[in-house]
């Protein structure tokens, strides 16, 4: 067991190392080159949804006060709800269509539901962008005029910032933390050249670029993954412009999931799919922060037999503990959101655990049902 001694300490100061990295790319300065088309493009924001009764009118009201000055329409898309949801919308002077996916049973190709609506709605839309988010998120007045912004500047692709909102005891928190660092890591390799996250949340894309990567096929067998299966599809593509809209004005605020059960079977059902990744940075993610986090906690196990493990991990814990947080301060500064960092402490305590109890399922192929499907 000695060669093992001193291996934890060797993969924390790799993950300092890659966290510096992705810092330094998060704090360099945005693109601010001129624009190279006048006109704002006409964007459809797409929306599918699947028993969101409780969720659609927040929704609506923030997607009806955007201020883009250009024209867009709503598209609702109905995944087979059950609730009435239908019943929650109501048009206000905005153009909007609500699409009931059972209608079209020529869309209903695989067990893929979200990817299947997706693409009714992007097929029975003339905008220039699409834009996704989901039924529980809620739109900065200003988001849609900041994704134009970008792509007046020639964008194609147009990833934001996703937010938890509203925080309210520490399982929030923990996800509102978590989630923030997954925007650090959207932008940082994005800015590096190797773009490896999206959330479907605030996603957006040229119509014509969806069509040119043929849209959802080859990936379309996946229950989940419209968004980062997508994403890669595109960086795939030669010429393609992928951007990061990261002013505040851009965030979406989604809602947590409810309870920690919940949370480990969503972030067990993300994981699921990484199999299917495309891309080399977020696999090399994926594997540094398990492998680090795994180490961290056989170094503790394997303390109880020799002290000497237990200093390495403690060591390799606060190695980890002390980069995270510089890199989750610069976040929530950003966003306005330091009051999280309060939790941070408690939240670094039980991240390892959390980590590698999802990835050992994931490697070993545990299946979750998620909102009554599998």
């Amino acid at each position: 067991m000695e060669w093992f001694l001193g291996a934890p300490l060797f993969l924390a100061l790799v993950y300092a190392g890659w966290q510096r990295y992705n810092l330094y790319q998060w704090c360099r300065p945005a693109d601010h080159s001129p624009a190279v088309q006048d006109a704002y493009p006409s964007i459809a924001i797409v929306v599918p949804f699947r028993n969101e009764a409780h969720n659609l009118p927040a929704l609506l009201s923030s997607l009806y006060a955007q201020d883009y000055p250009g024209a867009y329409e709503i598209i609702l898309i109905d995944d087979h709800s059950t609730d009435g949801g239908g019943a929650a919308i109501v048009p206000n002077g905005i153009e909007l269509r609500t699409l009931r996916l059972c209608n079209y049973p020529e869309y209903l190709r695989t067990a893929a539901h979200k990817k299947n609506a997706l693409t009714l709605a992007i097929d029975h839309t003339d905008c220039e962008v699409i834009v996704t988010t989901d039924a529980d998120c809620i739109l900065r007045p200003g988001m849609l005029r900041q994704i134009g912004h970008v792509y007046r500047r020639g964008a194609d692709v147009v990833l934001g910032p996703v937010l938890i909102s509203p925080v309210t005891d520490f399982c929030s928190a923990f996800q509102a933390l978590d989630m923030a660092a997954y925007q650090l890591f959207t932008a940082a390799s994005l800015r590096s050249g190797h773009p490896a996250l999206a959330n479907g949340a605030n996603f957006s894309f040229r119509k014509g670029a969806f069509e040119r990567v043929g849209g959802y096929r080859g990936v379309d067998h996946l229950p989940s993954g419209d968004d980062v299966l997508l994403l890669h599809k595109f960086a795939a593509v030669s010429g393609l412009r992928i951007r990061y809209a990261g002013d505040r004005e851009a965030v979406v605020r989604t809602l947590p999931v409810v309870g920690w059960r919940a949370l480990w079977r969503q972030r067990l059902r993300w994981a699921g799919k990484a199999g299917a990744y495309a891309s080399p940075a977020l696999t090399f993610a994926q594997a540094l922060a398990f492998c680090t986090s795994a180490g961290i906690l056989a170094s503790l196990l394997l303390g109880m037999f020799d002290y000497r493990f237990a200093l390495v991990g403690v060591c390799s814990w606060l190695v980890k503990a002390a980069i995270d947080r510089r890199l989750l301060r610069s976040v929530c500064h950003r966003y306005g959101r330091g009051e999280l960092m309060r939790w941070y402490p408690l939240a670094q305590l039980i991240y390892p655990l959390y980590l590698v109890s999802v990835g050992t399922a994931a490697l070993f192929g545990v299946k979750v049902g998620w909102k009554g499907r599998g």
